[in-house]
């Protein structure tokens, strides 16, 4: 078992951050979608050779998984032993359009269990952690999820499909799912890095996330973080979230009970 140094990953998330943060402030803004996703090509994968090269000399035996967009090898623990899960921009349009809801997640994976998640935020320069086991943390102090004990309180958050027309049905269920909610919440928004909206749970800032869909690999990081702050994280249909689950809901446990019921008949 590898001891991992969180003061290094934090450097490290930091580095790269600041670096980012400086090329959105640097460069005009896309024309179309086409140049939106060309520089984000560009600059995503600058992004991830920085941290992987880095990891990678710290912890030379830990392998790194290159299916972050291929959603088809999350349905189960890619390696055995011990390896990285790392979203270099996660939030990708809101950075290319110089928004500031953008992070770096990174996700340790130990014999099928995530036990090390790092998310930071370079805009505000918030660093979110937490060890299995060991609580989680924000920018160094202990954090908890928000105490309020009903939808009616409560701001919730939620996302999209990246290529709605791709996903048809997942983006369908978004639409359904928003409008089941709407009425119920005090208020529901799309505030864009799925791993900052989790992390927001953890720290009270958001009272409840919910996401259609299998991309596990965007949840892995911020459901860790959820759990060590004293939420709930379970699937749309409230069973424990693990590897094949459908979809994510993360607040604390009474909001959790009321996201499922809301959600668990969306088709």
């Amino acid at each position: 078992m590898t001891i991992i140094d969180i003061h290094f990953c934090e450097m490290l998330l930091k580095k790269v951050g600041k670096e980012l943060h400086e090329k959105c402030k640097q460069w005009r803004h896309p024309s179309s979608s086409k140049d939106l996703f060309s520089k984000f090509n560009d600059v995503n994968n600058w992004a991830t050779n920085q941290l992987r090269t880095a990891l990678n000399e710290k912890y030379p035996y830990i392998q790194w998984s290159h299916s972050e967009f291929a959603v088809h090898n999350q349905e189960k623990p890619e390696f055995e032993g011990e390896y990285w899960i790392c979203d270099s921009i996660d939030g990708a349009i809101q950075f290319l359009q110089g928004i500031s809801a953008y992070t770096i997640s990174l996700c340790l994976i130990r014999d099928g269990q995530p036990v090390l998640a790092c998310i930071y935020e370079p805009c505000n320069q918030d660093f979110f952690h937490a060890t299995q086991g060991e609580g989680a943390f924000l920018n160094g102090e202990k954090i908890n999820v928000g105490v309020k004990e009903g939808l009616a309180d409560a701001l919730i958050t939620t996302t999209p499909p990246s290529n709605p027309n791709e996903e048809l049905a997942v983006t369908n269920q978004t639409i359904k799912g928003f409008e089941q909610l709407i009425p119920k919440a005090f208020a529901i928004r799309m505030l864009g890095s799925v791993s900052l909206q989790l992390a927001y749970v953890a720290c009270g800032r958001i009272d409840g996330y919910y996401e259609f869909g299998t991309g596990i690999y965007d949840w892995l990081a911020g459901a860790l973080i959820v759990k060590e702050a004293g939420g709930h994280v379970t699937d749309i249909q409230g069973r424990d979230f693990t590897w094949g689950s459908s979809g994510v809901i993360a607040a604390n446990k009474k909001i959790n009970s009321e996201l499922e019921k809301e959600l668990k008949d969306v088709k």
